[in-house]
């Protein structure tokens, strides 16, 4: 550890990246669905109200597809590279990190709004369960919970596809609510509990699932509370080394933006496949830049690539085709000549916000001076420090063993969830081209500090 001035020794000895070449690790895997629900003509205007309605059409099943695999191999990877002390990935080539730029594009989640945090289960929410779902599905039974939510066994009762045509007004609604809590629990905001949904989420499923008008629902910062879920799930993440540890957090996304920018275990998909990829449905937005990636029949080059943890860390190390700026005019107008979401950049102010980002109790600081080449601008020898960096206690926090109120939760989150009301004038002001010469003295610097220097020389001594 000495001399490795980016890392933290108390966090650096117990992280996969530092003991991986040391023990056999297993990859982690994910609490992401096996398969993808349909959605609804009936549910589009709500799910664009709240801004949801592309990134819905992202996961959207489709006969003859199947769920996009979730490759735990190469998220271990990426996982066993994440550090904690700056938010970023520590790669040979230089720090990487996911930003909200890519969950716009990716995903096309709205960044303005309010934060997504903290939340709250509803008093009695298993009583209204009964009285709202009562009779809406003849064959389905009352619902079925546990302490933490409803059984997501008793929620697969309530699937487009169980339904017989012609759907009552009612059987829309409550469908659509069904499906909002497979979406947030199973898609944006995965996490340990298997068989449940959590409770948490029931207010805001309800109220988009029952809104009338646009102003019944409220605008919400879904792409910020998934980057801050996923940042919070590889905290942790890089962390676990028992059996089968899990990746928490939006898999998906982070799966997502590899494929855009790395080749290992990138799947095999062509480019009239990439143009084809786009709907052309009356009515429905237009795609994300990630759609191609989930409409595709894709076919990868080896499942032994794919699959195999030691394969591709070894990719990983020796890798050098990065693609630091995917989304290029030029790749936009090949991929999807008609279009994207207007939310796909409508918040880019929000691109090089300084505000903390928040999901539920978590909250979490995004390092964007730390990856500025990312943006096509000037990265420093010396980055500059993160402005009021989010303490250790609450970077720490989780609810687990916290019987903390509501009114707690909000007292701790407050500055962070004010913070965020402004994020879109809290810049970062970087005017300046991306410059290599800058960028080779940032290196040199960096490498001085961080485990990656330690893989060099581990090659260079297996070398014969």
């Amino acid at each position: 550890m000495s001399g490795l001035w980016l890392l933290n020794g108390d966090i650096d000895k117990g992280h996969r990246g530092a003991i991986w070449y040391e023990r056999k690790l297993e990859p982690l895997v994910t609490r992401t669905p096996k398969e993808n629900w349909k959605i609804h003509s009936g549910w589009f205007q709500r799910l664009k109200w709240a801004g949801l309605l592309p990134f819905a059409r992202l996961v959207e099943s489709i006969p003859g597809e199947k769920c996009v695999a979730i490759d735990g191999s190469l998220l271990s990877c990426l996982v066993d590279r994440w550090r904690p002390e700056t938010h970023t990935f520590h790669f040979r080539w230089g720090e990487m990190a996911p930003t909200l730029e890519d969950v716009s594009l990716l995903l096309g989640l709205p960044l303005a709004g309010h934060a997504v945090g903290p939340l709250d289960a509803p008093a009695g929410w298993e009583r209204a369960l009964t009285e709202r779902f009562h009779g809406v599905f003849p064959d389905a039974p009352d619902p079925v919970w546990e302490h933490h939510g409803p059984k997501y066994e008793w929620l697969l009762n309530f699937r487009i596809q169980n339904f017989r045509a012609p759907l009552t007004a009612e059987q829309i609604t409550r469908s659509l609510e069904a499906y909002l809590l497979w979406l947030f629990g199973k898609v944006m905001f995965t996490e340990n509990h298997v068989t449940t949904i959590s409770a948490l989420y029931i207010p805001m499923a309800l109220e988009i699932a029952s809104a009338q008008t646009a102003d019944q629902i409220r605008q919400r910062s879904w792409g910020s509370a998934v980057l801050a879920a996923t940042y919070r799930g590889m905290c942790n993440g890089c962390q676990l080394t028992s059996r089968k540890p899990a990746l928490l957090g939006c898999p998906l996304f982070l799966q997502l933006w590899s494929w855009e920018r790395f080749s290992i275990g990138r799947p095999d998909v062509r480019v009239h496949e990439l143009i084809d990829a786009m709907f052309d449905v009356e009515g429905i937005d237009m795609p994300t830049f990630g759609l191609c990636w989930t409409r595709r029949k894709r076919r990868f080059a080896s499942d032994q690539t794919r699959k195999a943890y030691t394969a591709l860390n070894e990719q990983f190390d020796a890798y050098t085709g990065v693609i630091w700026q995917p989304y290029t005019e030029a790749a936009i107008q090949a991929r999807y000549p008609a279009g994207m979401s207007v939310l796909c950049t409508r918040d880019r102010d929000y691109w090089m916000t300084k505000s903390k980002i928040i999901f539920d109790v978590f909250v979490e600081e995004m390092a964007q001076q730390r990856v500025m080449r990312q943006f096509g601008l000037l990265q420093l020898e010396l980055p500059p420090p993160i402005e009021n960096p989010v303490p250790a206690h609450i970077h720490r926090t989780t609810r687990k063993g916290m019987n903390r109120t509501t009114a707690d939760w909000l007292v701790r989150l407050e500055p962070y969830v004010i913070e965020w009301e402004t994020a879109n004038t809290n810049l970062w002001h970087e005017n300046h081209n991306f410059d290599l010469d800058e960028f080779n003295l940032y290196l040199r610097r960096y490498m001085t500090g961080t485990r990656q220097t330690l893989l060099i020389v581990m090659e260079i001594c297996r070398l014969p």
